[in-house]
């Protein structure tokens, strides 16, 4: 059984576990995750909204991470949403991205970015299952031969 609900500070150490486990992200990316998973737990003021799904033993599986885009109308970055490798494949994905999305409502338009190396074959179909169209290509833009990927989805 998995629920979904906001992350409290007590997920911290879970959280960054979870990220530092996921070996297709990179030293830089598990970096940046912890920053924004601290900013995040620290004031949705900093401009991120966290929900983690949560097991019948208390295990963190999975967490989204969100915000609104500054002067902008209903305009969302989906910044992070990872799953334990152990648990992939098993709808928890779906369901935090459906929880992310149904508290944005109506009228929103979400924007994801993401690589298009081969790393990253997974996360573009998962987008791409659930509706998001690539909106835009930015070739070279994080390496020589790794372009930047935007995806977008009006709610």
């Amino acid at each position: 059984m998995i629920t979904i609900r906001p992350a409290a500070e007590h997920d911290r150490s879970s959280l960054f576990s979870l990220v530092a486990g996921i070996k297709n992200f990179n030293p830089e990316e598990v970096e940046l995750a912890r920053e924004v998973i601290g900013d995040a737990l620290d004031s949705e003021k900093n401009g991120y909204h966290l929900l983690v799904a949560v097991d019948s033993d208390g295990r963190l599986p999975g967490f989204i991470c969100y915000g609104p885009i500054p002067i902008s109308d209903k305009r969302w970055d989906l910044y992070w949403i990872a799953v334990d490798p152990h648990h992939a494949r098993g709808g928890i994905g779906s369901r935090l991205l459906a929880a992310m999305e149904t508290r944005l409502g109506p009228g929103a338009r979400v924007y994801v970015d993401t690589s298009s190396t081969d790393g990253y074959i997974s996360a573009r179909s998962f987008y791409e299952r659930h509706g998001y169209q690539v909106a835009g290509r930015f070739p070279d833009f994080y390496r020589a031969d790794d372009d930047k990927i935007v995806y977008v989805k009006d709610l």
